[in-house]
């Protein structure tokens, strides 16, 4: 049995709309651009082998994707809910960041991490990506979270 794609965007624009309401600052992002941004996500976060493979998947309006399990292992841990924002932003003054839902053809967000609380961000499954600080915040489904920091430590068998 296929989803309704229909009743999951209409489930999805009213988790934004109750975000907005709360002073979140949500933007929702266009399809293509959304597609632009997994391709970036991808080229930044994936081991490149499986580039192809996550962007066919993420693609799927029926897929659902645990990002925690794409993402390169080099640089990924368990993260803490408890001041992942802070981590998420690295002391950036920009501290707007892109969300990917977990959950394919859907958009993208774009947020300003200084108008959300961190129970919202580690209640959301899918990931919070900070281009310019090289940090992903995944989210499961079983509400765990997990980091990966580009920066963490030297040498990569990837880049």
């Amino acid at each position: 049995m296929r989803p309704d794609t229909t009743a999951l965007r209409a489930t999805y624009r009213g988790q934004i709309g109750r975000l907005r309401s709360l002073g979140v600052a949500a933007a929702e992002i266009g399809r293509r651009a959304t597609e632009d941004l997994a391709g970036h996500f991808a080229q930044q976060f994936l081991d490149p082998d499986r580039w192809c493979h996550f962007l066919a998947e993420i693609r799927k309006a029926e897929a659902v994707v645990d990002f925690d399990r794409w993402m390169r292992p080099d640089r990924l841990s368990r993260g803490r809910a408890r001041g992942c924002l802070g981590w998420l932003a690295a002391g950036r003054e920009d501290a707007r960041c892109v969300r990917l839902d977990r959950r394919g053809g859907m958009p993208a967000l774009r947020i300003d991490l200084g108008t959300m609380d961190e129970g919202w961000v580690t209640s959301w499954p899918g990931v919070f990506v900070h281009f310019d600080a090289g940090r992903a915040l995944a989210v499961t489904v079983h509400y765990e979270v997990f980091q990966c920091d580009l920066h963490a430590c030297s040498g990569s068998p990837y880049r």
